[in-house]
């Protein structure tokens, strides 16, 4: 008996991060949110970010939403920006 998982039911070519994978990964804040909105039609958008919380991604746009150390962040931060909250020296 075969075990179907909703990737097998979906065409990929609906799939948006199997034409640019890179940008899933993107370094621009603007590229990040750009990733974030494509995820917005996706026919396995929640299984997506279930699948990577659960895998406690490091990093990327997974199913919509940012994901850093394998929690979802609110948005991406430039480079050179200061902390929110001061380092323990």
């Amino acid at each position: 008996m075969a075990v179907w998982t909703t990737m097998d039911l979906v065409d990929e070519a609906d799939i948006p991060c199997r034409t640019d994978p890179d940008l899933w990964f993107a370094e621009s804040p603007e590229d990040v949110e750009f990733a974030k909105a494509l995820c917005g039609g996706c026919p396995i958008q929640k299984a997506c970010l279930a699948r990577a919380l659960e895998r406690e991604e490091p990093w990327g746009v997974w199913g919509g939403e940012l994901v850093l150390r394998g929690a979802v962040v609110p948005r991406k931060r430039p480079r050179g920006r200061p902390r929110k909250t001061p380092v323990a020296a």
